[in-house]
């Protein structure tokens, strides 16, 4: 399922599949990968990065402004499609040795008529005919007979070859880094909308497609593919899901006794210990809506933090209301804060029309003016009725303060 990046404040760019996190994408924009040093992307001494960005995105502009300007006349879209793209690579991308290539490149027993190269062949580049959808299968693009996607090839084509792990597809109007993925039902890409990001001046949008596409992460000739600074990235984000991973075991263990224990303590859940005392409620029955309770707390932080909570149309004083009284953000914060914990059930009454709102996709039942949640993108996460520990009792508010999924 498409993602867009609407948290980070990079609405043009589009993550499908795993291929780089929406997190890491976030510490690229913000140079704090590795291999981002002003020598790795090749700016000359005394200048900066951000100045460099600066000048980039105006010639950039220029570029743009020709082959918007050519589209209504153009009579050979592909050809038009294809110069702004060597442009774009050779004069703002960094591409210095881009060529052409006239002839399908031939692996094996197999055609691949890529559209250009560069990098000694690191950087493969498919073009389509300007608006063309890169998913439309087209014979162009086909090996022989076979007909097939301008973006189907840049896949092939990557699968295929032995020096090029990274590769872009594009119409002119989006610009697609795809990978080496041998998978048919998973695709993975990157996707920049160049025409949201030059006719609405993301200039930010753009910075972060700059620092993705720049020649120099696709590596060198005179490296293994595997080294070059995309694939570092892939990797560094593959190992720090690992440890986010074991992180979240870890919390998910200490939420389920935090909360477990503050059901049970609270004076007015005796219902609670009777259940379990008489066997009505086994342990591992308690455990089951425990751990349901968790993983709806991750979900829920999960899609708040990746803005996919609000509609676009959304009040945006009903927006900030929910932020303040009913987000677990705030529950996030606070937890940090120990004197911040108290013996009360407030935090957890706030956290029912939440669950109840996710559930009917209705309004807040008290301020009547939350029409800001989607219905659940994974609907048997809120399963209702709500089990009865989550429903009818009550933990103390420091439980679920301790119980807050971390960042």
């Amino acid at each position: 399922m498409s993602r867009r990046l609407s948290a980070l404040e990079f609405d043009a760019i589009t993550i499908e599949g795993g291929l780089l996190p929406a997190e890491w994408l976030a510490n690229i924009a913000s140079l704090k990968a590795p291999q981002q040093s002003v020598t790795d992307y090749g700016v000359p001494r005394g200048l900066n990065l951000r100045d460099e960005l600066g000048r980039y995105w105006r010639i950039a502009e220029a570029h743009w402004a020709d082959f918007a300007a050519a589209r209504a006349r153009a009579e050979d879209s592909q050809a038009l499609a294809r110069r702004f793209m060597v442009n774009l690579f050779r004069d703002v991308f960094a591409a210095s040795d881009i060529q052409t290539h006239a002839e399908p490149t031939l692996i094996g027993e197999h055609h691949y008529p890529i559209t250009a190269s560069a990098r000694e062949g690191r950087l493969p580049l498919i073009v389509a005919a300007a608006g063309q959808r890169l998913d439309e299968r087209d014979r162009r693009y086909g090996d022989h007979n076979r007909q097939r996607s301008a973006f189907g090839l840049l896949q092939d084509y990557l699968n295929a070859a032995d020096h090029a792990l990274w590769g872009v597809a594009s119409n002119g109007l989006l610009l697609r880094l795809a990978r080496d993925n041998a998978s048919l039902t998973r695709p993975a890409w990157i996707e920049a909308d160049l025409e949201r990001i030059f006719t609405e001046e993301r200039f930010a949008d753009f910075s972060l497609l700059w620092l993705l596409m720049h020649a120099s992460r696709f590596g060198d000739a005179d490296t293994l593919p595997q080294q070059c600074p995309l694939e570092v990235w892939r990797e560094a984000s593959k190992e720090q899901g690992t440890r986010a991973r074991d992180q979240l075991r870890q919390g998910v263990e200490a939420a389920l006794q935090a909360l477990g224990q503050g059901f049970l303590a609270d004076a007015t859940n005796e219902s609670l210990r009777q259940a379990l005392a008489s066997g009505q409620l086994s342990a591992q029955g308690y455990f089951q809506q425990l751990l349901r309770l968790v993983y709806r707390l991750i979900f829920l932080l999960t899609v708040e933090e990746r803005g996919l909570l609000h509609p676009h149309e959304a009040d945006p004083h009903a927006v900030q209301l929910y932020a303040d009284g009913y987000g677990l953000r705030r529950l996030r914060e606070r937890a940090r804060r120990r004197r911040a914990w108290d013996r009360h059930a407030n935090l957890w009454q706030s956290l029912k029309p939440v669950f109840v709102g996710l559930l009917e996709a209705s309004r807040c039942w008290r301020c009547r003016r939350w029409a800001a949640c989607l219905p659940p993108t994974n609907a048997r996460t809120w399963i209702w009725p709500l089990s009865a520990t989550a429903h009818c009792c009550k933990p103390y508010s420091s439980s679920v303060g301790c119980a807050a999924p971390a960042a």
